[in-house]
C-alpha cells in the first residue's frame, strides 16, 4: 500500500475526535437499506485491545471456534472467550506486531513489517517463522487446496504473493504481480484464488492440481486501490472492496461476467472513512455478506437478492470509531467486530434467515 500513518506518529484520520455527524444517507446504489435485524443492544466487550499498524488495511481478529476472538495485542496473539471474559495469550514475545492475521485448519497465521511472518498449530507447540520479501506484508491468509493441502499465502509489498505448504513450509511459488497486492483468498472448493491490488484490478487465478497457479482472469474494481475479498461458500461468487468506498460482487457462472452483478456504495459521505475494508460471507445457507467500513459502521447484506441491506452504527452520531475487522463465528451464531479497545458481539438470527427470504442479524 502507499505511505501510511503509524503508531509511532499517531496519524490516524480522527479517531476519536467529536464531530458534527448527521446520521447516513441513503446510498446512490440499488440496494434498500431498511433491514431490521438487530435489537437495540449488543455485546460490548470492553479493554479487549487489537492495535492498528496500517491504517488502509484491517484484517486483524478471526474467530477460530464458537465464543473466541483471536486478536494482535501489541508484540503477542491473544484469544478471547466471550463467555468466560477471559483475554489469553497464545503467543507472546513475537519480533513483530502483527499487521494481519487468519485461523483455520488447526493453525493460526500472522504477518508484519519488514517480511515476518508466523504460523503456530493451535493444537500443540510447533510453530515456524519465516520471512516473506523485504517489504510490509499486507495480507496473511490460509487456506486448502483440491489435493487437500493447507497453504499459507502472504502479500508483501514488493509486489509479491508468497506461497508456503504447511507445516512443511516448503515455499511452493512466488507469484510477482504488476502491483502490491493488499489481500488474497481462496473459493472453499479449493480451486480458485482471488488477488486485489493497489492498481484496482482483481486478479483470478486457478489451483492445478499440480499445485501449479494459472491466471485465468482479471477484473477492474475500481480507479483507486483494491483492499480486502472473499468468496462465497459455493465458490461461484466473490465480492472485492475498493478504497472508492464500493463492494462489487462477481458471479463466475455467468458466461459474461466482466462486469459485476452488483455493485454497493457507502452511506458514508466522507471520503477516507467510507472505504470498506474487511469482508466476509457466512457460511452455510444463511447466505450473508458483513463488511466494515473504515470507521464505526458495518453492513450486512442478502446475497439471495443483493438488494436489502443493514447497516449498523457502533458509535455515537458525533464520534467516530476504528474498526480492526470483522468475523463469523464458525457456527455463524455471531458476528464479531474489533474496536481498537474492545470487541463487539452481535448474534446472527439463524431462525429467521432459515425460515424468510430475507433476515440477518439480532
Amino acid at each position: 500500500m502507499f505511505a501510511y500513518p503509524t503508531p509511532a506518529n499517531r496519524n490516524f484520520p480522527l479517531a476519536h475526535i467529536k464531530q458534527s455527524v448527521s446520521p447516513p444517507p441513503h446510498t446512490s446504489s440499488s440496494v434498500n437499506d431498511d433491514g431490521k435485524f438487530i435489537f437495540d443492544e449488543y455485546k460490548t466487550h470492553k479493554d479487549i485491545t487489537t492495535p492498528i499498524q496500517h491504517w488502509q488495511l484491517r484484517n486483524l481478529i478471526r474467530s477460530p471456534s464458537p465464543r473466541t476472538v483471536i486478536h494482535p495485542s501489541d508484540e503477542a496473539v491473544h484469544m478471547f472467550n466471550t463467555k468466560t471474559k477471559e483475554d489469553t495469550p497464545i503467543l507472546t514475545d513475537l519480533p513483530f506486531t502483527p499487521t494481519t492475521i487468519d485461523s483455520g485448519y488447526g493453525y493460526i497465521a500472522m504477518a508484519g513489517q519488514r517480511g515476518m511472518a508466523m504460523i503456530k498449530d493451535m493444537n500443540s507447540d510447533w510453530s515456524a517463522r519465516f520471512n516473506a520479501g523485504p517489504g510490509m506484508n499486507n495480507s496473511i491468509s490460509l487456506a486448502k487446496t483440491i489435493n487437500n493441502e493447507i497453504r499459507v499465502m502472504v502479500c508483501n509489498n514488493d509486489q509479491t504473493v508468497c506461497i508456503l505448504s504447511v507445516p512443511n513450509m516448503e515455499k511452493l511459488c512466488t507469484l510477482r504481480m504488476p502491483a502490491a497486492i493488499n489481500h488474497t483468498s481462496v473459493s472453499p472448493n479449493g480451486r480458485m484464488m482471488l488477488m486485489v491490488g493497489d492498481n484496482g484490478i482483481v486478479y483470478l487465478y486457478n489451483i492445478t492440481e499440480s499445485s501449479d497457479y494459472q491466471q485465468i482472469s482479471s477484473y477492474k474494481a475500481s480507479e483507486e486501490p483494491a483492499l480486502s475479498c472473499a468468496w462465497n461458500q459455493s465458490s461461484e461468487k466473490f465480492a472485492v472492496t475498493s478504497q472508492d468506498g464500493n463492494v462489487s460482487i462477481w458471479d463466475i457462472t455467468q458466461q459474461n461476467n466482466v462486469e459485476p452483478i452488483c455493485r454497493i456504495g457507502s452511506t458514508e459521505t466522507r471520503k477516507t472513512r467510507k472505504a470498506p475494508r474487511s469482508i466476509q460471507f457466512s457460511k452455510g445457507p444463511l447466505d450473508l455478506l458483513a463488511y466494515s467500513e473504515h470507521v464505526s459502521t458495518i453492513n450486512i447484506i442478502d446475497t439471495r437478492t443483493f438488494e436489502t441491506r443493514q447497516v449498523i452504527r457502533l458509535a455515537p452520531n458525533d464520534m467516530d470509531y476504528h474498526i480492526t475487522g470483522l468475523s463469523f463465528s464458525p457456527d455463524n451464531r455471531s458476528l464479531f467486530v474489533g474496536m481498537e479497545d474492545s470487541i463487539i458481539e452481535l448474534s446472527v438470527d439463524i431462525c429467521s434467515r432459515r425460515r424468510f427470504a430475507a433476515a440477518g442479524i439480532v
